[in-house]
């Protein structure tokens, strides 16, 4: 069966925010992570949620194509909610959102 709008758009946010967590994940530094008060518990909190995918982003071998695809989902997903939600015209002038 076909999906609503509605469905179709609550699978996309759920996408989106596990692709935002992961974005904002790999884009803190140790001396961050050591300095804010709280970003610790933070980073901790999104390893136990995607503790392979945040395994990968630290892996010197995969880490980068691994930010790289995390980006271009969040991207995605994020212009495929536009699409539905806006104009073509306007979705594609605020893609690629990347913004975490």
């Amino acid at each position: 069966m076909k999906a609503t709008k509605k469905q179709a758009l609550n699978e996309l946010k759920a996408i989106e925010k596990k692709y935002e967590s992961l974005v904002w994940y790999a884009r803190k530094s140790q001396q961050q992570i050591a300095a804010i008060p709280g970003l610790k518990d933070a980073v901790k909190n999104v390893e136990r949620q995607y503790p392979n995918e945040t395994r990968d982003l630290r892996s010197p071998s995969s880490g980068d194509w691994s930010h790289g695809f995390n980006s271009g989902m969040l991207a995605a997903t994020r212009l495929a909610q536009d699409l539905i939600e806006l104009t073509p015209e306007v979705a594609y002038i605020l893609f690629p959102n990347l913004n975490s």
